[in-house]
């Protein structure tokens, strides 16, 4: 009887270990790792103010004269806000420029010597760039000299124009930009003097 209990717990104790053998490990399944948001895509919205300075190319188009073309440089100060709605940029503006935009032609000289615009900015934004449109309204002082009395009168037109502008830095930024300028007319000298400018200019501007 002893000999057949002690073959029984030698049985049981084989058959524990076989099973036991049978077992394996398995290692729990890697996780990836999660996604990394970037913190570096650009935000276009807020205050900001800057400098600029570019080149005009003007006609004074003179009543019963003809047309003085002239060029120049101008320089200035801008300010204006955006706001970021996804991938577009709208934005309202303000610059004013000290011009020196003069031109003569027979003896009549005809001067642009400050001009500003606020307009309202349209854009599409890839993350620092932004290309954009803009439209608004235009105010400057012209002068003209005939030769024997020169007169200066300030005026109020229209603008339009677009642009690239590149973020530097989240405060930094720089633009290329193009606009064209109708001034209007005002009566010179006892005739109406009409100033319109073709403008190419570079600024950079800093948030805050």
């Amino acid at each position: 009887m002893k000999k057949l209990l002690l073959a029984g717990a030698a049985s049981l104790a084989l058959t524990g270990a076989a099973a036991a053998a049978d077992l394996t490990y398995e290692a729990p399944p890697a996780v990836a790792p999660a996604p990394v948001i970037s913190s570096s895509v650009f935000n276009w919205s807020g205050f900001y103010a800057g400098v600029h300075g570019g080149w005009g190319w003007t006609t004074a188009d003179v009543d019963s004269f003809g047309d003085v073309d002239g060029d120049g440089f101008l320089v200035g100060v801008q300010g204006g806000y955006n706001w970021q709605m996804d991938q577009f940029v709208f934005g309202l503006e303000t610059d004013f420029s000290y011009a020196d935009i003069s031109g003569s032609e027979a003896g009549f000289d005809g001067d642009l010597n400050w001009l500003g615009t606020t307009t309202g900015r349209i854009g599409y934004a890839m993350d620092n760039v932004l290309v954009y449109a803009k439209g608004g309204v235009a105010y400057g002082e012209g002068e003209a000299d005939s030769g024997v009395a020169d007169e200066s009168n300030w005026h109020v037109g229209w603008t339009a124009g677009a642009g690239l502008e590149y973020g530097f830095t989240q405060n930094v930024t720089g633009r290329l930009e193009y606009s064209y300028v109708d001034l209007g007319s005002e009566n010179y000298l006892g005739t109406d003097v009409d100033f319109t400018t073709h403008i190419v200019k570079a600024g950079l501007n800093f948030k805050f």
